[in-house]
């Protein structure tokens, strides 16, 4: 079958094999979640720093209750079901298989706060098993994973919301709102960057060794490749290797580019150029440390920009979003936003060979807000949509269009050459090479099922 001729519905159909476990087929449980009692009650997948900062948002909320805990590594379970009967009184199931607790009748939901290349699979199995999903940014590890988060969501009707929190936050949406009603002009540049210095050293170069007792280091690898255990491609730093993330384009990426898709009103780029390396850091990544992108658009263009070997701000931010349009800019970021006039001018060449004219005048004016963090609302939002089944604030499928910009960059950067993006089958154009970095082949064992 050629590139252009995939459908949506081939693409998705290919990745995996069924899945073994009669378990996980289960008839979904449709309806209004939670228990006798009027709670919610949740799993979470992955316990360690991310899934203890979503517990800061998911803890407080008075009908929720966390009864299970799954995670490779023993001392995050041990320490979060610890926090748990502190903070609920409760008392919950830990396991590192986070399969147990796809039949456990008593759990409605799981939040997934594991390595990306651990987002496609629970979630799949999860809503194969009635359950609904919180799952973290970026959405999966490829794009053929995305897509078949989304076919499983849709097939068995269950919420599946993602983890750009961003969405939630009420400056944002304002600043989207004023992109969106043309105060800024044409817009025809956006800017995104994470700007840092941690050159030469970086994290370091390890020597392979034993992966820690209290680790199912197999299963933390699962449809990764097999790979000698090594601090550096563990806990926290897993991102900084293409096996298991898409480093700081997917990490950090993903947030801003989201909001750009968000403002444009745009499903993708038209095309994806990128150049870069590891440049500054002499450490163990194989994703690099400096990076361009370049992403057109019908009417504009987008340029994502990464190093981490100068920490020199840009309009005195290490990260943000900057729009251009031909009345004013507007600069955002977590902590706020600004809007900023411009003014228009008549260049020496132009004034000798045309004459003297009056500039166009701009009434735009300028205004500013400060951030609100989006997480307690984005999550209360799941909870929300949990019982009126409505499609969440960020809805599986508009966070893989926002990850797929990710998985472009790198794609790109990778083959080095620019590419044709089809937003539609969401394929490469007359492109073999590109398309088969579209998905990869699961490790043994750990293939997604069929949906």
């Amino acid at each position: 079958m050629s590139n252009e001729g995939m459908t949506r519905r081939g693409f998705v159909g290919s990745v995996g094999a069924t899945a073994g476990a009669a378990s996980l087929i289960a008839a979904p449980a449709i309806g209004k979640s939670g228990s006798a009692n009027g709670k919610i009650r949740l799993g979470i997948i992955g316990s360690g720093s991310r899934g203890n900062q979503l517990l800061d948002s998911f803890l407080p909320q008075p009908d929720v209750e966390l009864v299970a805990i799954a995670d490779v590594d023993d001392h995050h379970a041990g320490e979060t079901a610890e926090r748990v009967k502190k903070e609920k009184k409760n008392t919950p199931k830990t396991g590192r298989d986070y399969r147990y607790m796809l039949d456990d009748k008593d759990v409605d939901a799981v939040i997934i706060a594991t390595p990306d290349h651990w987002h496609a699979l629970p979630s799949i199995h999860a809503v194969m098993a009635g359950k609904d999903v919180y799952v973290e940014k970026p959405v999966a590890h490829n794009v053929a994973e995305g897509r078949a988060m989304i076919a499983a969501a849709r097939k068995y009707d269950k919420v599946m919301a993602v983890g750009t929190q961003q969405r939630s936050s009420s400056h944002f949406q304002k600043a989207v709102d004023i992109v969106k009603s043309g105060k800024l002009g044409k817009v025809f540049w956006v800017q995104t960057w994470n700007y840092e210095n941690i050159s030469p050293t970086g994290m370091g170069k390890y020597p392979d060794g034993e992966a820690p007792s209290y680790v199912d280091y197999d299963r933390w690898l699962g449809p990764a490749p097999k790979r000698a255990f090594n601090p550096n491609r563990f806990h926290l730093l897993f991102r900084w290797f293409f096996d298991y993330a898409g480093g700081m384009m997917s990490d950090w990426g993903v947030h801003l580019n989201d909001i750009v898709l968000w403002a444009l009103d745009a499903k993708g780029p038209k095309s994806v150029y990128a150049q870069g390396g590891v440049m500054t850091t002499d450490d163990d990544r194989d994703t690099p440390d400096t990076l361009q992108v370049v992403y057109e658009f019908p009417s504009c263009l987008l340029t994502y920009s990464m190093h981490k070997g100068n920490g020199l701000r840009l309009n005195g931010k290490d990260y943000g979003i900057l729009f251009c349009g031909t009345d004013g800019s507007l600069m955002l970021d977590r902590n706020g936003f600004e809007v900023i006039p411009d003014q228009t001018n008549l260049p020496y060449g132009i004034r000798l060979v045309h004459g003297a004219r009056e500039p166009r005048k701009i009434d735009l004016k300028p205004e500013k807000e400060k951030g609100v963090d989006g997480q307690n609302p984005h999550v209360r939002n799941f909870l929300d949509c949990m019982k009126s089944r409505a499609r969440p604030t960020c809805d599986i499928e508009i966070a893989h269009r926002s990850t797929n910009t990710c998985h472009l960059g790198n794609i790109a950067y990778k083959v080095g050459r620019k590419l044709e993006w089809d937003v539609e089958s969401e394929t490469v154009k007359n492109d073999p090479e590109a398309n088969a970095l579209l998905s990869r082949e699961a490790r043994k064992g750990f293939e997604l099922p069929a949906i």
